[in-house]
C-alpha cells in the first residue's frame, strides 16, 4: 500500500497524485481543481485544471506519446545529417523539465521509482536527444555524453593528449551544442597575466586614468563556456594562482590583492573547460600539471589520444568528401606507423590528425601524396647537429606510401 506523503504548502493538492486513479478531480493547495494525469513515462502527475479524459483514454493517450516519443528519438538518431542537437538554440536546459507542469519535480516513492524508465536519467536523456557530432570523431562515444553530462551539472573538466588530436575543436563544438556563449583564453600567449584576467589602467586626456575589466571578466559572469587552452605553457604560474578561487568552491575573482579589493563572482551558468599538452615534446610546457589545479576539475580529467585508423579515415572523409578512399587509407597506415615509431622512442614527435587532415585537403587540391606528406610531416623532423636519423626514418615511411 503507498503510503501518502505530506505536501503542505505546495499548490497541488497535498496527496500524491499516485495514490488516486487518472483522472480524479481534488482541491489543491491554491484554490484550484486539479486533476490526475499521466506523462510520458508512465507517471502519475497533478496537473492543474478539471480531466477532460477519462481513466482509460488518459493511459491510451500517454502509450501512443510514449510510442511517438521513441519513434522520434529513433529518426532522430538515425540521420545521417545531423551534426549538432535539435535544441542547439536553447541549450542543454531544453531537454530537462517540463514547462507545461506547474508543480516541481516530486521525490518518487519506491513505487514510482520502479515505473521510472532508463530513458529518463539525465545521460539517456542525452544519448536519445544530442548527436555525436559527424564533424568530431571519439572511439568511445561515452566520452561525449560525459562531457555533455558533465557541462549540465556545471563540473569542470580537463582534456589532455598530444598536439592536434582535436582538444579545442571539440570544446567549440561542445560549446555550439550547449547553447553557451563562448570564450577562449590561451595560455601560452599570455605576456601579462593580470591584464589578461583581470583588467588594466588606461588613460586618456578626456576621461584621465580608469580601470579596463578584462573579457575574462566579463565571460564568468555570463551563461558561458570557457575554454582555458594550452594551460601548460603558463611558465609563470600566475595564471593559475589567479584562477584557484575561481575553479574552486569559493567562485570568485579578485580584482587586486588590496584588502578592499573588489572581487567578481562566477555565475553558476559558467563552464570552464580546459586544455593540456603533457609530454616531452612540448617545448616550454610543464610535464605534468600541480594536484592543486586537477582537484578543481570536478567533472574529471579525460586523456584524448589519436584515433583508430578506422575513425580517422571517417573524419578525413567527412572533412573531405572528394579524396580518393586509397589515398585515405594511405593517410592513415603513414600517420599509424609514424605513431608506432614514436611510442617506440624511435621518433620524438607524432604525426597529428591536424597533419593528416593538411595533407588530405593538399590531395585533394591536385598535389600528390608523396608530396603533399613531405611538404606537410617533414618540417617537423628537422636535421640537428647534424643527425639526420628521424628524417630518414619518416622519410622512408613517406615513399612506402607509392608502393
Amino acid at each position: 500500500m503507498v503510503s501518502r506523503r505530506s505536501r503542505a504548502g505546495r499548490p497541488s493538492p497535498s496527496d500524491s497524485a499516485t495514490i488516486w486513479e487518472v483522472g480524479k478531480e481534488l482541491l489543491g493547495g491554491d484554490g484550484n481543481t486539479w486533476h490526475v494525469s499521466v506523462d510520458v513515462r508512465g507517471v502519475k502527475r497533478w496537473k492543474k485544471g478539471y480531466g477532460t479524459l477519462s481513466a482509460l483514454e488518459a493511459v491510451e493517450e500517454s502509450r501512443k506519446l510514449r510510442e511517438d516519443t521513441d519513434t522520434l528519438i529513433k529518426d532522430h538518431t538515425d540521420t545521417d545529417t545531423m551534426t549538432t542537437t535539435d535544441v542547439e538554440h536553447e541549450g542543454l536546459g531544453a531537454l530537462f523539465g517540463d514547462a507545461d507542469d506547474p508543480e516541481p519535480a516530486e521525490e518518487p516513492t519506491p513505487e514510482e521509482a520502479v515505473e521510472i524508465l532508463e530513458k529518463d536519467t539525465v545521460m539517456s536523456k542525452l544519448r536519445g536527444s544530442v548527436n555525436v557530432p559527424e564533424e568530431f570523431k571519439f572511439a568511445d562515444q561515452i566520452t561525449f555524453y560525459t562531457m555533455l553530462r558533465n557541462i549540465f551539472r556545471g563540473k569542470n573538466i580537463l582534456v589532455t593528449g598530444p598536439s592536434g588530436c582535436g582538444k579545442s575543436s571539440l570544446g567549440k563544438i561542445l560549446a555550439d551544442i550547449t547553447g553557451k556563449g563562448y570564450y577562449s583564453f590561451n595560455f601560452g600567449d599570455t605576456m601579462n597575466p593580470s591584464a589578461k584576467l583581470l583588467g588594466d589602467t588606461k588613460y586618456n586626456k578626456e576621461d584621465g586614468t580608469w580601470f579596463k575589466p578584462s573579457r575574462f571578466v566579463k565571460a564568468i559572469q555570463d551563461d558561458s563556456f570557457i575554454m582555458l587552452d594550452e594551460v601548460t605553457r603558463d611558465r609563470t604560474g600566475d595564471l593559475a594562482n589567479i584562477l584557484m578561487p575561481v575553479l574552486d568552491g569559493q567562485k570568485y575573482l579578485a580584482l587586486d590583492e588590496s584588502e578592499d579589493s573588489d572581487s567578481v563572482e562566477v555565475s553558476p551558468m559558467a563552464f570552464f573547460y580546459a586544455t593540456a599538452n603533457i609530454g616531452r615534446e612540448y617545448l616550454g610546457a610543464s610535464h605534468d600539471l600541480d594536484r592543486a589545479w586537477k582537484d578543481r576539475f570536478t567533472g574529471g580529467i579525460y586523456e584524448l589520444d589519436y584515433l583508430p585508423p578506422d575513425k580517422e579515415k571517417e573524419l578525413i572523409k567527412i572533412r573531405n568528401p572528394q579524396l580518393d578512399d586509397d589515398i585515405a587509407d594511405k593517410v592513415v597506415d603513414f600517420a599509424k606507423r609514424v605513431r608506432d615509431l614514436y611510442k617506440s622512442d624511435e621518433l620524438t614527435t607524432a604525426v597529428s590528425t591536424r597533419m593528416c587532415l593538411a595533407v588530405s585537403e593538399l590531395c585533394v587540391d591536385g598535389m600528390s601524396l608523396i608530396d603533399a606528406l613531405k611538404h606537410t610531416c617533414l618540417p617537423f623532423y628537422p636535421v640537428q647537429g647534424g643527425d639526420d636519423t628521424e628524417r630518414v626514418r619518416v622519410v622512408q615511411v613517406i615513399q612506402s606510401m607509392g608502393d
